[in-house]
């Protein structure tokens, strides 16, 4: 599958089936991540691949959607470094959380490209997170990315993308004009 279409079929996976991911597969996906690009190529990103059926449990009690967590067979957590990320946009906010979002979304489409299924789940409790995987200071948790292969014969079970807004709402030449 190309970029273009693991873009267009991408959609969070409600549901995983209980099979495991094969090592190979998932060294692809966090490849994909290891290579995007980033401010000044900092890298300020950091995964920890979750398996352990225990420490599952007790991420999917740190989420309102502790059960996607629970069900999928691996966990990837994302994480800013912050001494990685010395610059600021526009001198107001931190740009860590966006390079850390473009090799999230690179780990997504290299997955959706494998057949496999991923939810980016950022409703969590920081504390809880940091207390099951030991994170220290400094160290930001982004999302908690179940993924495994989808419940669902025909890959992931969300809405195709009608109601996506126009070109001619997103995207204007040589000057903000709406």
């Amino acid at each position: 599958m190309d970029v273009l279409e693991a873009i267009r079929s991408y959609r969070p996976c409600p549901e995983y089936a209980n099979r495991q991911v094969a090592p190979e597969t998932l060294k692809k996906v966090l490849g994909a991540a290891r290579l995007a690009p980033s401010y000044r190529n900092l890298q300020p990103w950091r995964f920890v691949v979750v398996q352990d059926d225990e420490r599952k449990r007790l991420l999917a009690q740190a989420s309102a959607r502790g059960r996607l967590i629970a069900g999928a067979p691996v966990v990837i957590v994302a994480f800013a470094v912050e001494e990685d990320m010395p610059a600021t946009i526009g001198g107001y906010i931190s740009a860590y959380p966006l390079d850390v979002a473009v090799a999230v979304s690179h780990l997504q489409l290299a997955a959706t490209a494998e057949g496999l299924g991923t939810n980016w789940i950022i409703e969590f409790n920081d504390e809880k997170v940091r207390s099951v995987l030991g994170v220290p200071d400094g160290v930001h948790p982004l999302g908690l990315l179940p993924i495994g292969y989808p419940a669902t014969p025909n890959g992931t079970a969300g809405a195709p993308p009608d109601g996506r807004k126009s070109p001619d709402e997103i995207i204007a030449y040589n000057e903000y004009s709406w």
